[in-house]
């Protein structure tokens, strides 16, 4: 029965289908299906495992496209990941008001519960990351959004972990990002945001908590105005969209997290908020 364990997968089926004499003699034909059937699902075990240790090898990982801060033992994906959404259709108004405002609303724009009564637009982002020979992780992420005359800039900022030996979790980035949006969803709110650009690190480890720390600024943008005073008396000053540059508000924020207290998950943030003489 050893001798017989020991076959390749072929050569134990040609022994069941073709039995000779000297398998005849010693086993039946029970036994024989028996070991067949065992050697059969042992091929198939193997192979399953190899596919699926394949498909973990390539398996993306980068599911959170706001924040990208990733593991050092993240499986690198092939090619370039895209998130984001959309709604685009027709605003058919057949009242004198077009959309449905809701009194009561924090931020005196969208309703409360979200109507659905909303302006057409979207956010499209793309995401790749790449691992160097050090182990370093690093990551590029490119956000674009309309909702106005014109395409913006919403982000373009590059990561990198498994940087420091000492700390191989810390999330080193800069460039332009959303950056620190507590938000209250029931209706849109953001209670505090310090998008813009700059840099800074995420997920420091300080003894079993996480420490975040960056200074931002924020971007320079406008609202559209139409100059009376002008030649043109319909010019517009500009579509809303964001600049390049600095608009003269600046943030150095920082936040502590993944303390678990139970069922809570308790954060801690500490910000700075000041101004240059541009403004």
């Amino acid at each position: 029965m050893n001798m017989i364990k020991k076959l390749p997968l072929t050569m134990a089926v040609i022994a069941a289908l073709c039995p000779i004499s000297v398998l005849a003699q010693e086993f039946t034909q029970e036994q024989i299906d028996a070991i067949v059937a065992k050697a059969v699902d042992k091929a198939l075990a193997e192979r399953q495992a190899k596919m699926d240790a394949a498909v973990a090898k390539k398996a993306d990982v980068v599911t959170e496209p706001q924040s990208a801060a990733q593991s050092p033992d993240m499986a690198i994906p092939f090619g370039i990941k895209f998130t984001g959404y959309a709604r685009y259709g027709a605003h058919f108004q057949a009242a004198d008001q077009k959309y449905v405002a809701v009194d009561g609303s924090y931020n005196g724009a969208s309703a409360i519960g979200r109507l659905g009564n909303e302006g057409n637009g979207g956010e499209f982002q793309l995401s790749k990351a790449f691992k160097g020979e050090n182990g370093a992780i690093w990551d590029v992420n490119v956000m674009i959004d309309h909702w106005g005359d014109e395409v913006n800039l919403k982000k373009a900022y590059a990561g990198v972990t498994n940087i420091l030996a000492s700390n191989p979790n810390a999330y080193i980035w800069a460039g332009r990002d959303f950056h620190q949006r507590p938000q209250q969803g029931i209706n849109d709110y953001f209670w505090m945001n310090h998008d813009g650009q700059g840099a800074g690190v995420k997920n420091f480890d300080i003894g079993g908590v996480q420490f975040d720390v960056a200074t931002v600024a924020a971007v320079e943008s406008c609202s559209p105005e139409v100059m009376d005073d002008e030649a043109n008396p319909s010019r517009i000053t500009c579509t809303g969209g964001s600049g390049t540059g600095d608009k003269g508000n600046y943030a150095a924020t920082s936040k502590i997290h993944g303390m678990k207290l139970g069922p809570l998950d308790l954060e801690l943030y500490a910000n700075y908020g000041f101004d240059s003489k541009a403004i």
